[in-house]
């Protein structure tokens, strides 16, 4: 029998650089407690960034800047909940998050949107949450979902992508 690991990192931002803060993300009780937690290692206002990552199936990003209140994003909130962050992560179901979903419809030259019969049932995504939670460190809502698509089972790879953008890349592959 496979055993199936979790990796959690915390990354808080100083300045234009990204440090490693040690958090024990799995001792929170809950959002609340996780998001005190956050704030305890954060250099002022600047951003810090939990990553969870189950791997092989599941990630989440909890974001906490100054005293606003946290953002998630979870990339598989069904199998997430199964875990045991589920109670820490359920928040994020309660997000609305449509935030450029209408641009991916196709639509016909009137503005109407075009049926197609060959679907029988629309697809819904597995993810929850706020996908622009990372828009204004380089990653737009539309690039973490096509993302979270394309890397479905991998998604420590989608971590990367991340990480390589928003410039924390390095410090996560020396935490693996």
């Amino acid at each position: 029998m496979r055993v199936v690991a979790y990796f959690t990192a915390v990354m808080a931002r100083a300045g234009a650089q990204w440090r490693a803060r040690d958090v024990e993300v799995d001792e929170a009780a809950n959002l609340e407690d996780l998001t005190d937690q956050l704030r305890g290692v954060a250099v002022g206002d600047q951003p810090v960034l939990a990553l969870i990552e189950h791997e092989d199936e599941w990630f989440a990003l909890v974001r906490v800047d100054g005293e606003d209140d946290p953002r998630l994003f979870v990339s598989d909130l069904a199998a997430a909940s199964r875990s045991s962050y589920g109670p820490l992560l359920a928040t994020a179901a309660d997000v609305d998050s449509d935030d450029d979903l209408d641009d991916d419809a196709d639509e016909d030259e009137d503005g109407d949107e075009e049926s197609n019969d060959d679907e029988a049932e629309p697809k819904v995504a597995a993810w929850a949450g706020e996908t622009d939670l990372m828009e204004d460190l380089g990653v737009s809502g539309r690039t973490l979902r096509k993302l979270v698509e394309e890397n479905a089972d991998d998604p420590g790879a989608v971590l990367g992508e991340v990480g390589e953008v928003v410039g924390f890349v390095e410090l996560l592959d020396a935490l693996r």
